[in-house]
């Protein structure tokens, strides 16, 4: 709208069209901004640092390092068979892309502030292109993983193809949990650390280190109706052809994840609106 002012003459101001909705359609009109901002997440990451995209290959092969050591070489922790560390990386892959990807979305509107008081788009590109930038470490994790599965005698087969779903999905549910922290963290920034906290339990509540058959059966309702549980299950179907036992919690989980994702954008549509004013 134009709004005439004596002493600077007509102003235009850029404002959203609709004034609640979730968001998608706006963002899938401005999709060639959303490109821009992803390929600027991404070279923003490594445009200063030494070993560039190669940091995204070393940081996970040494927590894998020390996973082995801890869990494999002096605990000995059961894996049904598989290498420790091919049995290892397969959920660890798809979990750090979670976990990253949760951060970066909840610190999206906080980490950009300076940026969406200036000018109005769709503030929804914001999670979407960090969700994209921790999706590109997850493929050069996937490239890893291939190799390291290959390098223990897992050859490639046809159940590989689904590793980029799986890896997918994990961001996408990432994508649902950020979304619902997203505008809070502008007003009350202790709410990162205490995500990174819980995120940090909830690896060790997902079978990463070890495998989901040592959790005992009376726990197993519950255990099972974690989303990301399924996701480390089926990369390592994928993997290394590990059977699943599926179970009602599978379906469960997932309709919840998919309530969590139009809550989320539900949330994050009604409060990205005031984020600008509690900053």
């Amino acid at each position: 709208m134009t709004e005439d002012r004596p002493d600077d003459g007509p102003v235009t101001v850029i404002e959203p069209s609709v004034r609640f909705g979730l968001g998608l359609a706006g963002t899938w009109r401005s999709r060639e901004l959303l490109l821009i901002f992803s390929r600027r997440q991404i070279s923003a990451r490594y445009r200063q640092m030494l070993l560039g995209t190669l940091w995204a290959a070393m940081e996970p092969l040494g927590l894998l390092l020390m996973m082995t050591v801890i869990f494999g070489l002096l605990l000995k922790v059961d894996t049904e068979g598989y290498p420790y560390p091919v049995f290892a990386f397969a959920g660890m892959a798809a979990w750090l892309v979670f976990s990253r990807a949760t951060l970066a979305v909840a610190g999206c509107l906080l980490d950009n502030m300076g940026l969406i008081s200036k000018v109005y788009f769709p503030r929804l590109i914001l999670p979407v292109a960090a969700v994209a930038r921790e999706l590109f470490d997850g493929l050069l994790m996937m490239a890893i993983l291939l190799l390291l599965a290959f390098a223990y005698g897992y050859p490639p087969t046809p159940r590989m193809l689904a590793l980029p779903l799986i890896l997918a999905f994990s961001a996408l549910l990432a994508l649902a949990v950020g979304l619902w922290f997203a505008a809070f963290l502008v007003k009350f920034r202790d709410i990162r650390p205490i995500l990174g906290l819980c995120l940090q339990a909830g690896m060790y509540a997902t079978p990463i280190v070890y495998s989901a058959s040592l959790v005992p059966d009376r726990f197993r309702p519950i255990y099972d109706l974690n989303p990301m549980l399924w996701v480390v299950e089926f990369s390592r179907w994928a993997l290394l052809g590990k059977e699943v036992a599926l179970s009602p919690a599978l379906f469960l989980s997932g309709g919840v994840s998919l309530l969590l994702l139009l809550g989320g954008l539900s949330v994050f549509s009604l409060y990205e609106r005031m984020a600008v004013d509690v900053q």
